[in-house]
């Protein structure tokens, strides 16, 4: 019942303040048109095809080995890893889905890998929070390496949880290549067909993102409307919580300390409720529990807010 009278009120306080939504929803617009499309399009294009091409196959088998042996995962699990690391939120939740649909991961692995996949990508944290808010390329190196290492360690934490109990094949590269030519690589006609399908289901995913992209735009400026304090770490923590690029934008804006880089690193891991919302759309109906990823995802932020405080004192000390 809670949640009717949630939404009831924000409707009323979007009626009361109808500016404030109205600036909001355009900031949310073109941080969307400007820095998100043209940043994730071309990876959920290029992510669609590689697995229509059936590549996440071919990478089952090549990483088969190494994803066992450290996260107890089929080979499969190892795209879905590296276009999480690469592609930036959330990318990884929806290679996750998609690999789930299709039958290369069961629920259980799906649970396991989504806890530590999806993650900021290396243009945002290096670009957008490193140069363009900190203004030092240093700090974006320093976040991003505590960021990815901080998914990795999740990731093995969590394997006594999720281990799979599915059998490994031995990886035979030659094998696999043969295989992979024969049965799955395109002719001429079909690539054409898979390119459209990848930008319209491109397309689909970057409309979904917008609109939950300028929504907590407003649910944030709401917020803020009706009392909640600015310029304080919490409540950067707070808008980050909401929307992981407002709040690192707030907690950036503060004297720059060891305390602010920490808190910014968390927002980052953590994801903010945007991400989670876009994540969870990608990841309905496979059977991915979306309380287990909320706590991984807090894990994450904890571990990189530690580790961004150990690599700032090595990197600057």
């Amino acid at each position: 019942m809670i949640i009717p009278i949630l939404v009831v009120l924000f409707n009323v306080f979007l009626l009361i303040f109808p500016q404030i939504v109205l600036t909001a929803s355009r900031e949310g617009l073109l941080l969307w048109f400007n820095n998100v499309l043209p940043t994730l399009l071309p990876f959920i294009i290029a992510t669609n095809m590689l697995i229509s091409l059936g590549f996440a196959e071919f990478m089952s088998d090549l990483l088969s080995p190494a994803m066992r042996k450290i996260f107890g995962l089929p080979g499969a699990a190892g795209f879905g890893l590296v276009a999480g690391l690469t592609s930036g939120y959330p990318i990884g939740a929806k290679t996750v889905g998609d690999l789930r649909r299709n039958g290369q991961l069961s629920a259980q692995e799906a649970q396991h890998l989504i806890s530590f996949c999806n993650n900021a990508g290396p243009l945002f944290i290096l670009g957008v929070v490193g140069v363009g808010m900190f203004e030092n390329v240093q700090v974006g190196y320093v976040l991003w390496a505590a960021h990815i290492f901080a998914a990795l360690i999740v990731g093995l934490l969590l394997r006594k949880n999720f281990d799979s109990k599915q059998p490994f094949e031995k990886f035979s590269f030659r094998t696999s290549f043969h295989k992979y030519r024969e049965n799955r690589c395109p002719n001429v006609h079909s690539v054409g067909k898979i390119l459209g399908d990848a930008v319209k289901n491109a397309m689909e995913s970057m409309t979904i993102i917008g609109g939950l992209i300028i929504f907590f735009s407003v649910v944030l400026a709401v917020f803020e409307t009706i009392g909640l304090p600015g310029g304080t770490i919490s409540h950067g923590i707070f808008a980050g919580l909401i929307e992981v690029t407002g709040g690192a934008r707030r907690i950036s804006s503060l004297e720059p300390t060891i305390i602010t880089l920490a808190c910014t690193a968390f927002v980052i891991a953590f994801g903010g409720f945007s991400v989670h919302a876009q994540s969870f759309h990608f990841t309905a109906g496979t059977g991915i529990k979306n309380g287990a990823y909320l706590f991984a995802k807090f894990l994450h932020g904890v571990f990189a807010s530690t580790l961004t405080v150990i690599f700032h004192a090595l990197t600057f000390s």
